[in-house]
């Protein structure tokens, strides 16, 4: 779970049932089939609710902005079948970003194995 960087307990509490939410409609209630293909990894609240950052990855064979696009269409259906859920009094604004830390995780994993390739055992 991304740690929620502007509060507590209840902003995380209500990111991860976001996070849920979100997930399950892109899979089972989205017509756009890009859309069964994105990955939702995590949402950060604002301290007063009204904001969410929802952090997504693009699956293989799915291009990034491919993805971008069909949420961004879909945003306005996905804030509407969360607030069918009536588990906030206020809907917040959904913002939909590409989630890097996939990204940054793999080039390190290459970095690190180029070094142990490049190593010797008498380096070790």
């Amino acid at each position: 779970m991304r740690p929620a960087p502007w509060g507590g307990k209840r902003t995380s509490r209500v990111a991860e049932m976001l996070k849920e939410k979100i997930a399950l409609i892109l899979l089972n209630k989205s017509r756009d089939p890009r859309l069964t293909e994105v990955t939702i990894t995590g949402v950060e609240m604002s301290p007063d609710l009204k904001q969410a950052r929802v952090f997504y990855v693009a699956r293989e064979g799915l291009e990034l902005d491919a993805a971008q696009a069909a949420l961004d269409k879909a945003q306005g259906f996905v804030k509407q079948e969360v607030g069918r859920e009536h588990f906030l009094r206020i809907m917040p604004d959904l913002h939909f970003l590409p989630d890097r830390g996939w990204e940054q995780a793999e080039k390190l994993e290459k970095l690190f194995k180029e070094a142990a390739a490049t190593m010797g055992p008498e380096d070790e």
